[in-house]
């Protein structure tokens, strides 16, 4: 069985004329921006804003990247708003410094913090509900927009990781406690809510990724890469083969195979723009890996960081008036 088509497009710098041209050249081969979202949708632009820091730091998706997509969503007809729900701080003082702030008001789109949970229940004993955006949920087209970074828990983001970033607040970490020593579950987590937004499209900013013990203390890596699909999986697994990482330390995949009886064969995934040998010379550093569950004190800790940089978000925020 054939899979989704992978566009693997060769792209130099951040340069907003070079992002937008890679852009559209992926998107002809897909069929154009008209097979994704329709005139009049509101359409979710999902990046993956981690925390409050620099473009530069290579955490966060690149600002060039969402205002290209920004650009082209709006040329054709659609409605696009950013919305995302980051790990640390608040979504309008990490947007400032991530330079999403300035995007929303260059483009007069809103900024759409993920802060009011609907309760999808999901019909597994392991999984059971999630609590996921309404924002996300009630987007009548997703453009989602994962930055390119091995991690230490799952070994690298995604097209499917970057969804989490859907469910709100503090429940990601709670989902961390909750796995426990059961990797497998976490991954069944991401899987369902992956299948419950099934975004139209996923777009990876890989024009730098970041290498080693991301997704936050990584090094950046000039890649050259923007990846497009309709089928995040596909996107994923071709991913895997770029950065070197065994599929089997990848736990959406080990989830899959386990839960779903399902494997993603490169040999069935139509890769079209530039082989994946273009990307692929030296080796990609791998994380070291750690646990998946965080314990309660970790999640203690992790609300105060939260707390600190929201009030460290808000002296940022006035420093720009």
């Amino acid at each position: 069985m054939s899979r989704g088509p992978v566009i693997l497009s060769c792209c130099p710098d951040y340069r907003l004329d070079n992002v937008t041209k890679s852009l559209q050249t992926s998107l002809d081969h897909l069929g154009g921006i008209g097979k994704f979202i329709s005139p009049g949708d509101k359409v979710l632009i999902k990046p993956n804003l981690l925390k409050g820091i620099s473009p530069d730091a290579c955490v966060t998706t690149h600002p060039a990247v969402i205002e290209a997509i920004v650009r082209i969503v709006l040329d054709y007809g659609g409605h696009p708003f950013i919305g995302d729900s980051p790990a640390f701080g608040d979504l309008s003082s990490v947007a400032v410094i991530t330079g999403m702030s300035d995007i929303c008001k260059q483009y007069s789109i809103p900024l759409t913090p993920f802060n009011s949970p609907v309760i999808v229940a999901v019909p597994d004993n392991m999984v059971r509900r999630i609590a996921i955006d309404r924002a996300a949920l009630e987007a009548d087209k997703i453009i989602n927009v994962p930055k390119l970074k091995t991690h230490v828990q799952v070994g690298f983001t995604g097209g499917v990781k970057n969804l989490f970033g859907s469910v709100v607040g503090k429940r990601k970490a709670m989902w961390h406690f909750r796995a426990g020593d059961r990797d497998h579950i976490f991954g069944k987590m991401l899987l369902e809510v992956y299948k419950i937004l099934n975004p139209s499209l996923h777009i990876i900013d890989g024009i730098i990724a970041l290498e080693g013990n991301g997704p936050a203390k990584g090094n950046p890596r000039q890649l050259g890469l923007l990846g497009l699909s309709g089928d995040a999986l596909s996107l994923d697994r071709v991913l895997c083969d770029i950065i070197n990482i065994p599929v089997s330390s990848v736990e959406i995949f080990c989830a899959l195979k386990r839960h779903f009886n399902l494997e993603v064969d490169i040999r069935e995934i139509d890769i079209k723009g530039s082989p994946v040998s273009s990307f692929t010379g030296k080796k990609f550093v791998l994380p070291e890996r750690m646990p998946i569950r965080f314990d309660l004190p970790r999640i203690m800790l992790s609300v105060l960081k939260h707390l600190k940089h929201k009030l460290t978000g808000a002296k940022t925020r006035m420093e720009h008036i």
